[in-house]
């Protein structure tokens, strides 16, 4: 009988990970410089919530970036002539997205450059990718500029998003070092 339940217990766990896996998938996020080149910096992991919604969580590779400390706070950066570096969102998102709602993953990629003489950051220079789906799963983005000052205060409403629509302007061509972001 012990080995019956047992048994029992050991195919339950096994159908639980298996539906686990069944309903989340690991891909990788991967900036694309201006000259082509590709830079994995990042792996999310989407978890099926509902009917046409994921929750995500990103790993970043911390051997792609280093610590700096800009303008009074911790920035981790992608070291070049263009340092580029990741802004974490710092007010509450759900970490959820729907095919036709990717604002909260946007939200998770923020960037903020500098030239390598500059001393500071200038929130100004701030980098949001717009996110699009593909046909084949993947998800790309466009690199669009945007003042990153409107973050220095929370939104009014929980979960609220205070970057969009005219806050965004189109990425001038060839001024930015990485101008598409694929995840794959």
């Amino acid at each position: 009988m012990k080995q019956f339940l047992l048994a029992i217990m050991v195919l339950a766990f096994s159908l639980n990970a298996q539906l686990a896996n069944a309903n989340s998938s690991e891909k990788t996020i991967t900036l694309i410089g201006k000259d082509g080149s590709k830079l994995q910096v990042a792996k999310i992991i989407f978890k099926k919530e509902e009917e046409n919604k994921q929750s995500f969580e990103i790993k970043w590779d911390d051997s792609k970036f280093s610590e700096h400390f800009l303008s009074m706070r911790p920035f981790k950066c992608i070291d070049g002539p263009q340092t580029v570096c990741h802004l974490g969102y710092p007010y509450k998102t759900k970490n959820r997205i729907s095919d036709k709602d990717l604002q909260d993953l946007e939200y998770a990629l923020l960037f903020i450059h500098k030239n390598e003489k500059e001393y500071g950051i200038n929130f100004w220079n701030g980098v949001y990718y717009r996110l699009k789906k593909e046909a084949n799963g993947s998800i790309s983005g466009s690199v669009w500029e945007t003042d990153m000052n409107e973050l220095a205060s929370p939104p009014e409403k929980e979960f609220d998003r205070p970057i969009g629509g005219a806050d965004l302007v189109e990425g001038a061509e060839g001024k930015h070092r990485f101008p598409k972001l694929i995840i794959q």
